[in-house]
């Protein structure tokens, strides 16, 4: 399992971040303290691909247009996006975002989970 841990393929260092964020304790078993999942985020260090559940906390990112609500996004993602400018990152979680994809510096932030309704798998090339 690769869950907070990194993987180098081809010479390119992929970063993977499962879970969500739920304050307390949870039933939900993919669910942990914030604190726990910044950790995870800040173990990674520099990576060319950022993979993760949930999004960066960006607003674009994490608003789901039919839920009309609110999903919850990472401070620790964004933060990692903003300090080590990933070539991509990638999540799904929220199925309807206001932006499917979006520019955070020179990191291209995408939500790949749209396979469902698209039926388009996301291909990533270089």
């Amino acid at each position: 399992m690769v869950d907070g841990g990194v993987a180098e393929i081809d010479g390119i260092r992929v970063g993977f971040v499962g879970g969500g964020i739920g304050g307390g304790r949870s039933s939900y078993p993919y669910l942990m303290p914030e604190d726990d999942y910044t950790a995870k985020v800040e173990a990674l260090g520099p990576v060319d691909v950022l993979c993760s559940h949930i999004p960066p906390a960006a607003p674009e990112l994490c608003y789901d247009t039919v839920a009309r609500r609110f999903e919850k996004g990472s401070e620790a993602l964004l933060a990692a996006i903003r300090e080590h400018q990933p070539r991509v990152a990638l999540f799904g979680h929220v199925h309807q975002p206001l932006q499917q994809r979006m520019r955070i510096g020179r990191t291209e932030c995408v939500n790949v989970g749209h396979f469902r309704e698209t039926q388009l798998p996301y291909a990533l090339t270089w």
